[in-house]
């Protein structure tokens, strides 16, 4: 388990008094989620403190964002592929300490992200019948996210969370990291995962939606040309790249970047720019942003990438943003 340093553990107002904090389980950006105990319900949950102040280190979440991310996790409510909202703490808990909370399920300390570099440290690559049953489980749940209307804007292996049955949640733990249950056997037959990270969640479509300002290796290509014509394809292209990473048998981001414009370069590197003037929505984009793409036709290496000794026939030709390509 990563160890979280440099940020001093905010403390938690009066209302979240029922939730024992036990260990930190992530960060990011603008919050950090935690393993407690609800005293009430005698159960383990997942608490996501969100910063409303700034002060802590973390960027400031404003009351319209994480009600917007409580609306989404709501919207998602029992769907079985997403980690579930179980209360949101935001009026009382701002009045008392600047901050907003909102718990969830508890389903385990280990994200995709962490099993794969956990499989590349014990030599243990994926097969592509794990892989074809990883993004069965993933594919299912996004589509569901989408039938309810909401997009998920994050899809990447940090926010797929894996639960395979073997932490009773109805048992207190010991306080503090418990290093050996993440690095202990997992029963993976039984491995079921958990879409979360509802941050950048957003609900409803529009012909012009907001700019998606926070990008990432798993960005499709228009938030990363920031335009503001986007659809649920975003997230099906995160689930691609989050395919060519357990296929890759590295651990790491396929498109990896330290900017927007890196992380186009091997985007377009690997999959081409055929096709991109094509796009509906490529008029719309700034002239500035259209200057970073590559010159030239962009031929796919996807199966120089992925040879057919990694990837079969079968599992090549997918349907993937809607059309059927050579992926």
């Amino acid at each position: 388990m990563a160890a979280f340093a440099g940020k001093k553990e905010a403390a938690w107002p009066l209302t979240m008094a029922r939730y024992e904090r036990l260990e930190k389980l992530a960060e990011g950006i603008n919050s950090e989620v935690f393993k407690a105990w609800d005293t009430e319900d005698n159960l383990i949950v997942a608490v996501k403190r969100l910063s409303g102040s700034g002060d802590d280190g973390f960027i400031i979440s404003t009351l319209p964002e994480v009600m917007r991310e409580a609306m989404c996790l709501g919207a998602c409510s029992g769907i079985p592929s997403i980690l579930q909202r179980r209360a949101t703490c935001v009026a009382a808990c701002q009045r008392e300490a600047n901050d907003f909370f909102i718990v969830m399920d508890y389903v385990g300390r280990l994200n995709l992200r962490g099993y794969m570099q956990r499989r590349v440290c014990r030599r243990r690559p994926f097969s592509e019948d794990e892989v074809r049953r990883i993004m069965k489980q993933l594919v299912e749940g996004v589509t569901a996210v989408h039938a309810v209307g909401v997009l998920h804007l994050d899809i990447k292996p940090e926010n797929a969370l894996l639960d395979d049955g073997t932490e009773d949640t109805k048992e207190k733990p010991k306080k503090g990291p418990v290093e050996d249950d993440v690095r202990g056997e997992l029963k993976e037959d039984r491995i079921v995962y958990k879409i979360g990270g509802f941050g950048m969640s957003m609900k409803g479509r529009s012909k012009r939606q907001p700019e998606v300002t926070i990008l990432t290796p798993y960005s499709a290509p228009e938030l990363l040309l920031h335009s503001c014509e986007y659809d649920d394809r975003v997230d099906t292209w995160g689930l691609g790249c989050i395919m060519a990473d357990l296929l890759s048998d590295t651990g790491v981001c396929t498109f990896d970047g330290e900017s927007d414009i890196k992380i186009m370069a091997k985007v377009f590197g690997i999959v081409g720019t055929e096709g991109t003037k094509d796009w509906s929505g490529y008029s719309g984009v700034a002239s500035g942003q259209k200057s970073k793409l590559p010159g030239g036709r962009g031929i796919s290496r996807l199966r120089h990438k992925f040879p057919s000794r990694k990837l079969s026939t079968a599992g090549f030709e997918v349907r993937f943003r809607g059309q059927k390509i050579k992926a």
